[in-house]
This record gives C-alpha cells, sequence and structure tokens, in this order.
C-alpha cells in the first residue's frame, strides 16, 4: 500500500509544481483580492453574463443578447464560442457570480490546461519529467497564456490549447501506420472552434506541414486520407451550430468586420524584461535563436526536431517587426481586420520551438551522460524559467493589479464608452454577487457582428463610436424587460409623436412589434437600429429574433451528436481511467 501511494504522489507530481507555480504568477492578484480589468475583460463579461442569465432564467435566446450589450438584442454568442460562452456562464453561477473568483478560477484553468499540454508535448518529444515540467513552466509566462489573466483575450485559450495540436501533428510524422488518430483530430478542432474561430484557423494551417510530411512517409495513403475525410466530416456535424449561425446571418445580412489595427504596431517586438503579447526578451530570442542553429547543424537526426523548429522559426519570424508588414499591409489590407495582430502568430511558434527545446537538450544530455552536463542543464533552464520569464510576467500581474487599486481600476481605456467615476462602487461590483452591476458601470464600444444597411457599406465611419452614440448613451433612457421566449421588450413615455431611433439592433431575421402591432417596414441606422413611429405617451415595442427552420434542424442536429459524443467520450473515460489508474499503481 505504501508503494501504490509514493507512485501515486510521483505520478501527480509534476502537476502539483504546475498548479504551485501557477499560484505564484497569480499571487499578486489572488492576495490583493484585485480584478484585472483588461481590453477584452468586458466584452468577454458580457457575453458570459448573457449565458448565465439565460441558465438562470431558464429563458433562452441563442442569438439575441438581451441581459448584457445594453439589452440591445445585438447578436454575439451565437457566432463567437457558443458552447464556450454557456460553460463560461455555468461557471460564473457555480462561483458565486462574483467576478473576482470568476477571474482567478478561470485563470487557473487556462494555465493549467496550457501547462499540462506543454509538459506532455515534451514528454512526447522525449524530454525527461524534471526538463519536461521546466520547459512547460516556461511556457506558463510566454506570450498570449498570460493574457487571459491580464486582459480576458481570447487567444490565451488559444494558445493554452496550441500544445495539443502540435502533438496530433507530431503523431502525422511519427506513426506511420495510422498517422491521423481522426477522433482525437476531430476532438481537438471541434473544442477549438466551439472556443475561437481564428485560432483553428490557426491550427489548421499549422498541421498542413505535418500532415504532408505525414503524407509521404506512410505506410497506407488511402487509409489516412479516408480518416482525414473522417475527421473533417465529424468536425462539421459537431460544430454545426457555429459555422451554420455565421451562414445563416451572413446570407440576408451585411455583417461588420473587425477593427482594422496596424499590424506593424502590433508585430512582436524584442524587449529586456517583457514577454506579453506583443514583446519577447532578448535572452529568449537568443535562445530560439541557439535552437535553430543546433537543428540545422543537426537537421539529420532528428526529423521531427527539424521540422517543429523550422516551423516555429519562421512562424515567429512572420508574428515579428523584421517581417516587412507595411509591405504586406498596402498588398492586402484585409488581413488589417481579419488578422489584425501578426503577433497572434506566437500562439503557435512558442510551443513549437520549446517543444525543440526540449528534444534539443535531452538529445543534448543523452549524448554527455556525464552526471555534472546533466545538472548543468536543468540548472540553466531552472535559472532561465525563473529570472528571464516567470519574474517579469509576475511583475507585471502585479502591476495590472496595483491599477485595480488605483483611481483608474481599469487597466485600459480602449474602446471604453462609459465609466463611473464612484471608483469605490466600481471595485465593489467586482465583489458582489450581482455581475450586471459591473457592466452598467463599465460600458464598451463595440462594433463586432453589427449588422450593416447596404446603404452605409462604402461610408467611411468609426462604427464603435456610432454604436456608442446610437445604442449606449440613450439606452439608459428605456426600460428593458425579458420576456418569455427569449423576447425583449422596451416601453417609454414619449412627449410627442413622432420618428424615433431606439437603442436596440435588428436584423433580417428580428421581428418588431410596435405597440401590439408587428412592423414589416422600417428603416435602419448605420449600426442596425431601428427608426420607428411613436405615438404620444406610452410606448412599447417587442424584438424577437427568428432563425431559419434549416438552421433549427441543423443545430439541432449538431447538438444532439455533440451530446452522444461527449456521452461516449466520458464512457471510454471511465474505462480508460481504471486501467490508467492501474498502471500508475501497479
Amino acid at each position: 500500500m505504501r508503494k501504490d501511494l509514493i507512485k501515486i504522489i510521483d505520478w501527480s507530481l509534476p502537476y502539483v509544481s504546475l498548479a504551485t507555480m501557477i499560484y505564484i504568477i497569480m499571487y499578486p492578484q489572488i492576495i490583493s483580492h484585485g480584478v484585472i480589468l483588461g481590453t477584452d475583460s468586458i466584452f468577454h463579461f458580457n457575453r458570459f453574463y448573457d449565458a448565465a442569465k439565460q441558465i438562470q432564467q431558464w429563458n433562452w435566446s441563442y442569438f439575441q443578447s438581451n441581459y448584457s450589450f445594453q439589452q440591445s438584442g445585438r447578436v454575439i454568442n451565437a457566432v463567437y464560442g457558443p458552447l464556450f460562452a454557456y460553460l463560461n456562464g455555468i461557471l460564473l453561477g457555480l462561483l458565486g457570480s462574483t467576478w473576482f473568483r470568476y477571474q482567478i478560477v478561470s485563470s487557473f484553468l487556462v494555465y493549467f490546461i496550457g501547462g499540462v499540454g506543454m509538459y506532455h508535448l515534451a514528454l512526447k518529444m522525449k524530454a525527461q519529467r524534471m526538463l519536461a515540467l521546466l520547459i512547460s513552466m516556461i511556457f506558463l509566462c510566454l506570450g498570449w497564456l498570460p493574457r487571459w489573466e491580464m486582459a480576458q483575450n481570447m487567444n490565451a485559450w488559444g494558445a493554452a490549447i496550441a500544445p495539443y495540436c502540435i502533438m496530433i501533428g507530431i503523431t502525422m510524422i511519427e506513426d506511420r501506420n495510422r498517422p491521423v488518430h481522426w477522433m482525437a483530430l476531430m476532438t481537438l478542432m471541434t473544442i477549438i472552434i466551439q472556443i475561437h474561430l481564428l485560432s483553428s484557423i490557426f491550427f489548421t494551417l499549422a498541421l498542413i506541414p505535418f500532415f504532408v510530411i505525414g503524407l509521404i512517409l506512410a505506410n497506407n495513403r488511402k487509409q489516412m486520407l479516408i480518416d482525414t475525410l473522417k475527421s473533417v466530416v465529424g468536425t462539421i456535424i459537431l460544430t454545426g451550430n457555429v459555422w451554420g449561425a455565421l451562414l445563416m446571418l451572413k446570407l440576408h445580412n451585411h455583417i461588420a468586420q473587425p477593427a482594422p489595427f496596424d499590424m506593424v504596431k502590433n508585430s512582436l517586438k524584442p524587449s529586456q524584461f517583457n514577454s506579453s503579447r506583443d514583446f519577447l526578451i532578448y535572452f529568449v530570442w537568443l535562445i530560439f535563436l541557439a535552437q535553430l542553429i543546433y537543428v540545422l547543424c543537426t537537421f539529420r537526426k532528428s526529423l521531427v526536431n527539424t521540422t517543429i523548429t523550422l516551423m516555429g522559426s519562421l512562424i515567429l519570424y512572420v508574428s515579428s517587426i523584421w517581417f516587412p508588414w507595411a509591405h504586406v499591409e498596402k498588398s492586402i489590407p484585409a488581413l488589417t481586420e481579419l488578422l489584425q495582430f501578426p503577433n497572434r502568430l506566437t500562439v503557435i511558434a512558442y510551443p513549437l520551438l520549446l517543444a525543440g527545446i526540449a528534444y534539443s537538450c535531452q538529445r543534448i544530455i543523452d549524448t554527455w551522460p556525464h552526471e555534472t552536463v546533466h545538472r548543468f542543464i536543468i540548472f540553466g533552464v531552472l535559472i532561465f524559467t525563473f529570472f528571464q520569464v516567470m519574474i517579469p510576467t509576475s511583475m507585471i500581474i502585479f502591476r495590472r493589479t496595483a491599477t485595480y487599486k488605483s483611481y483608474e481600476v481599469l487597466n485600459t481605456s480602449s474602446a471604453i464608452a462609459w465609466v463611473t467615476h464612484d471608483t469605490k462602487s466600481l471595485r465593489r461590483s467586482v465583489h458582489t454577487e450581482y455581475p450586471g452591476q459591473l457592466l452598467e458601470k463599465v460600458e464598451k464600444r463595440s462594433p463586432d457582428y453589427l449588422p450593416i444597411p447596404s446603404k452605409y457599406l462604402k461610408e467611411k465611419y468609426v462604427r464603435s463610436y456610432a454604436y456608442q452614440r446610437q445604442i449606449i448613451k440613450p439606452a439608459h433612457k428605456y426600460r428593458h424587460k425579458v420576456l418569455s421566449h427569449g423576447r425583449l421588450m422596451l416601453t417609454w413615455n414619449a412627449k410627442k409623436s413622432g420618428t424615433v431611433r431606439l437603442p436596440i439592433i435588428t436584423y433580417q431575421e428580428s421581428q418588431l412589434v410596435l405597440n401590439g402591432k408587428t412592423i414589416h417596414h422600417y428603416h435602419r441606422s448605420k449600426v442596425g437600429a431601428p427608426y420607428v413611429y411613436q405615438r404620444k405617451g406610452k410606448n412599447t415595442v417587442i424584438l424577437s429574433f427568428h432563425q431559419s427552420t434549416w438552421f433549427t434542424y441543423l443545430m439541432s442536429f449538431s447538438l444532439i451528436a455533440l451530446a452522444l459524443y461527449s456521452l461516449y467520450g466520458f464512457y471510454r473515460f471511465g474505462v480508460w481511467l481504471p486501467i490508467k489508474y492501474r498502471k500508475i499503481i501497479s
């Protein structure tokens, strides 16, 4: 029994170590009870709050935002990680509906998922456990992964899942008999599409070189293609609720594109003491360069190490300021809206290069098995982890947490439309069990997925400011009430009759009932706000969203398939877990 306990402890030690490292990174926020309100915090808090209220009230509205985004009825969650939004809504409810608890737990989860993934990726590269653990700790502090805690950037979730994607890619090269494990690939792509669509595009592009090499080396190419087709078809079925919603909206509406950004300014830059999304410490650049040189000198030794290092180096270069983004931006201006930030590519580059470093360090240890060399490498990686990566990241988190205690409270004013001047009430709102209070005190002008009438498509105007003027500012003048079946009611008193613009968003699929009568023809503003004729006295409008019948069937089929597949996964996991457990204690 004692031996069994020792084996269990030995097995769990890397995960406990990762959890401890995460606690150290998050310590400034945990000890201060501060909430870091960054660039995307308010946007995603609105999404998750809407999902939480739907679950709490048992009043479903898959498309229409009735509880958040100024109760404007705009479409967000249906086309932006819908199931992920509902999972976060459940998490928010389970944690007592306070943003502080939610941010702490969700940040721990994204760190832990990413750390475990990087640990197993390093093990897959034949690194010993201690080396794999140190590599995973470095990964915790690099690039986009810490950005969930710092700013609720969704790229953090792409960064957390990226190591699992690379493991599937490595299998394509190493497993000549079955390069594509179609269920694993299907599961990965389904998860990332349900979370963050842009990251799924990165994953697909990253897997292409692995797929091509695997196809060349495969013993049975026909079987590989069949398995790939199974994965593609399965992913399409399991994500029908995502792509179907996008298709339905775009068939009848002109959906606003994301805001354009200067790609040069948002490229990766070298820094003396910063490894956040925009920067990478000089010493890490040197380590990555050393890894590239090592591979170029020993490229025949390992196809996998050569592949991931060359891929990682190329992607890192493309994400950096040394890539000619100014010329690319002029040649392909659409990228300023689609990609926006070239440094997003590091979600793939960092795990690739760190996996290569894990392999190279282990090979040096195996080549020179002297204990002194072994200790020198492990000690060097350990020092590198703490002084070059962990401390800078922890300092940034400390500064951001300190901002919460300052007069500013918010870590950014980017796209913020209105903030209460009562900073004490603002701080209280992130700890209260009524999370909607925060969203009334801080409002953000986000133009994502707004329906733009065709006559305004060619006009040059800033949609975020138009949304602020037409929706955010007048919203407080109306009384909002959520009705059954996902409907939204607005009431107001008019001093005189005439045309009025309502602070709600309408799509071609939206239905307006004004004072008891359905109106079919009305003008819409530049952001999709309807103009209606109000009467003197009390007026009532009921807004509802009527999705296409074909989408209802598609979503039902997709969600049923997803539920059945999840049950099958739990069954397999339930069968597999005791076997794994027995291996640990045997």
